[in-house]
């Protein structure tokens, strides 16, 4: 824990001082459409999307005329949600994450990837019982190495389009698969559970009245 704490300090005190010296600074915000892949004994499942919440900052360095490093700090809400007549479960996970993409523009149309990497903040397991609502419940989601426990480190790799106008205002796509498991070992007797997303988002960017 006081790593991860201690790896996300540094990553902050980077962007802030990578933002100090970037020619554009940029501002999102929008909507997650989350869902989470379960594999265990060679069968995948998928649950339900579970629409959240997104916003961040990023930098966007130019490196070239067409070509820019673009990294961002973002807060997302991933999670799935399954159900049918008997049941409703909603999983929410709450991340602090930083995705490291590299852009290409051209007359204010951009499209870019990169790696990501996510901290698990906090987290809620939501489950109600429509034939029994007495066995409903709330559980908060723990991170760490436990066994009833979901790691809090995430990899991931990130891929992104959109436009840009000459005024500033933005209009994006991205989607973000986790390439982790983030079950630990014991708790689904070696499968594994990765996050993944896309997302809608607005934006409005300093200084970005110009198109490449």
């Amino acid at each position: 824990m006081k790593t991860t704490k201690t790896i996300v300090l540094m990553l902050m005190i980077l962007l802030a001082s990578v933002s100090l010296s970037a020619q554009k600074i940029g501002l999102t915000g929008g909507v997650a459409f989350a869902n989470v892949t379960a594999k265990l004994e060679g069968v995948s499942v998928s649950a339900k999307m579970k629409p959240g919440f997104t916003m961040g900052v990023f930098t966007d360095i130019p490196v070239s005329s067409n070509f820019s490093f673009q990294p961002a700090l973002n807060f997302v809400q991933k999670g799935s949600k399954s159900g049918d007549d008997t049941y409703k479960d909603k999983l929410n996970y709450n991340y602090l994450e930083v995705p490291l993409n590299f852009i290409y523009n051209n007359s204010g149309f951009f499209i870019g990837a990169g790696p990501s990497i996510s901290f698990g903040l906090s987290g809620k397991e939501e489950f109600i019982d429509k034939e029994d609502p007495s066995n409903s419940e709330n559980t908060k989601v723990k991170f760490g190495s436990g066994e009833e426990e979901v790691k809090r480190c995430e990899f991931g790799a990130n891929v992104l389009t959109g436009y840009q106008t000459a005024g500033g205002f933005m209009f994006s796509v991205n989607y973000n698969l986790g390439l982790n498991n983030i079950a630990n070992g014991n708790a689904i007797e070696g499968g594994t559970i990765k996050n993944k997303y896309f997302a809608l988002k607005i934006g409005y960017v300093l200084n970005g009245n110009k198109h490449k």
